[in-house]
């Protein structure tokens, strides 16, 4: 245990080690990203000035955080910073962590969208909102969006908003509390979407004690769990997408690993979509969906 008066270089070393013994992963830069986060600095800064004495505050805290870590509570709930699309999202244990493989999601649908560039807008239905990752990153990115962004954790859409005011596209999204498309039905909204998306709950419920401790014990469960098979939120959302999606609208879902055949057999079975591709992440894992639904650009403006 580093003393009070210790240095930058020594408490780093003893949180590395600390963190090492209690197997995390990459240890030393946990380490080096919680104390940047304290100083509010960057990380290089710490190997420029090693032997700077920290500040007993400083220390007390970073210490206190370095034992959360230890218990495996994510370092992004420790610093409330997670990066996506380029863009800062502060996230603590109300709302999930945005993952890398989501951006994939988030891309198709900028790709996607040029299709209705001859439009006064593009209408996007985000379901399950969480830290306001998705519908954000979509506002920022496409001009002529408008998005309904729908959560069933109130404690969710406050922090997504928080991030939709910090990175000012506030006007751009309507953020709604219910579950599934009942919000909608209950603001009397009749415009029908470019574009569902949703990163869903997807993991079945047999399997949450296979999950990182992590991910099991300190993400919440809402937007983890789909009931026994993890596919039941998809059947959900495919049900009534008839009437939310206009025709040539696209539906794009995240999936989870093995998932994918099972949730296309699903898209199929509604008989309304013509074309279904599939996007793989990094892993080489069908992860993300896109179906677009008959019929023509520009059809059904209302």
């Amino acid at each position: 245990m580093p003393t009070d008066n210790d240095t930058v270089g020594n408490i780093i070393h003893w949180a590395a080690k600390k963190l090492q013994h209690c197997g995390i992963d990459s240890p030393r830069l946990d380490a080096e990203v919680i104390l940047s986060h304290l100083l509010g600095c960057d990380r290089i800064r710490l190997h420029t000035y090693p032997d700077k004495p920290l500040q007993h505050i400083i220390a007390s805290r970073y210490k206190k955080a370095i034992q959360r870590r230890a218990q495996r509570v994510p370092l992004q709930y420790i610093t409330n910073h997670a990066e996506f699309m380029s863009l800062d999202f502060y996230v603590d244990e109300r709302v999930l962590i945005p993952r890398p493989e989501t951006e994939l999601l988030v891309e198709a649908v900028i790709k996607k969208a040029k299709c209705f560039i001859h439009e006064d807008e593009i209408v996007i239905i985000d379901i399950g909102v969480g830290s306001g990752n998705i519908a954000i990153s979509l506002a920022k990115n496409i001009e002529i969006a408008r998005i309904f962004a729908i959560d069933i954790s109130p404690d969710a859409l406050v922090i997504a908003k928080m991030n939709a005011r910090k990175h000012q596209v506030l006007d751009k999204i309507t953020f709604l509390h219910g579950d599934v498309y009942e919000p909608l039905k209950s603001c009397n909204s009749k415009t029908k979407a470019h574009f569902i998306v949703s990163n869903p709950p997807y993991i079945a419920s047999a399997e949450l004690s296979l999950l990182q401790k992590e991910v099991r014990d300190y993400e919440p469960l809402t937007a983890l769990i789909s009931g026994h098979s993890g596919l039941e939120i998809f059947e959900r959302i495919l049900a009534e997408a008839n009437s939310w999606l206009r025709p040539a609208g696209f539906l794009l879902f995240e999936v989870a690993e093995k998932q994918a055949r099972q949730v296309i057999k699903m898209i199929k079975n509604t008989n309304i979509f013509t074309s279904i591709q599939r996007i793989k992440d990094y892993q080489n894992i069908s992860r993300v969906l896109i179906a677009q639904r008959e019929g023509h650009i520009g059809q059904n403006r209302n």
